[in-house]
């Protein structure tokens, strides 16, 4: 079973993203256009919108991506580690005194 993050973004940045996961069997080959269509109506049915209410608040970008959790929870961590660095190294934060005496 494959997984796909679908998200559609407000062009004008009014909106917050709206994103949905689209799980496709590894018997079907669909392409990135049919997963994304399917993301859409995916949205659409759980908002309860219609196309024109897309247009309306703005949803006119649609990124597409694999979902892995594994590595979205890495990349998140890393990520966060990176800040906390850079907080610490511009005296933004303190490192919590467990920390200092292992640095």
């Amino acid at each position: 079973m494959n997984r796909y993050q679908v998200t559609l973004i407000c062009t004008n940045g009014k909106y917050k993203p709206v994103s949905t996961i689209v799980n496709v069997s590894e018997e079907f080959s669909l392409t990135k256009q049919e997963i994304t269509h399917k993301g859409i109506e995916n949205i659409c049915f759980k908002k309860m919108w219609s196309s024109a209410d897309l247009k309306r608040y703005g949803y006119t970008k649609v990124k597409c991506r694999v979902y892995d959790p594994e590595k979205i929870a890495a990349e998140n961590k890393a990520k966060y580690e990176a800040l906390k660095e850079q907080k610490y190294a511009s005296g933004e934060w303190k490192r919590p005194k467990k920390d200092e005496k292992n640095a």
